[in-house]
């Protein structure tokens, strides 16, 4: 049961302490500009302010990235990942995908603004797989300690009864 609560908790810590730190630390970048960033592998997206409206003004037309192999392919994101940074809310525009580790130069045109440059949060939560998985390991070995737990409870009052009430506890070998 302990066990199980352990790997739980501490499989929920690891998936979201990154996530939490990805959105925190992504940096905002001035539109039109440019910022030059470490990127590991993995699947990128630039996100924009959309208040309530949520139609990204940013294309794939509007974003150049390069790095170490040059020139990155940049398309247009459905917008389905959204972020929020206190009041401000911010949709996927944009997509790149990083498959060399580098320091990597994102230029951004387009309207007069402020964007987010960020791992995809579905690419950031399939690469912590392992630990998303440890969250139902944990849960079931934590209901399995449970389920040991009530029996040792039950058995351990049967046996009590059983000897003060002066016949021997099942299993014993004076027992009829």
């Amino acid at each position: 049961m302990v066990l199980g609560t352990v790997l739980g908790v501490l499989s929920v810590v690891m998936v979201t302490l990154p996530l939490l730190r990805l959105v925190r630390d992504a940096p905002s970048v001035a539109t039109p500009g440019s910022v030059t960033l470490q990127f590991g592998k993995g699947l990128y997206k630039v996100f924009e302010p959309t208040g309530t409206a949520g139609v990204a003004s940013v294309g794939a037309t509007d974003v150049h990235v390069t790095g170490p192999g040059g020139s990155v392919p940049v398309d247009d994101s459905r917008g389905d990942e959204v972020i929020t940074r206190g009041r401000h809310r911010y949709s996927s525009a944009v997509a790149f995908r990083v498959t060399t580790p580098g320091s990597y130069t994102v230029r951004i045109a387009g309207a007069r603004g402020d964007a987010v440059v960020s791992r995809s949060l579905a690419d950031a939560v399939r690469s912590r797989v392992g630990w998303v998985a440890g969250i139902p390991i944990g849960g079931l070995l934590f209901l399995i300690g449970l389920v040991l737990l009530a029996v040792g409870i039950v058995r351990r009052s049967r046996a009590k009864k059983a000897v003060l009430s002066g016949y021997p506890p099942p299993g014993s070998p004076r027992a009829p």
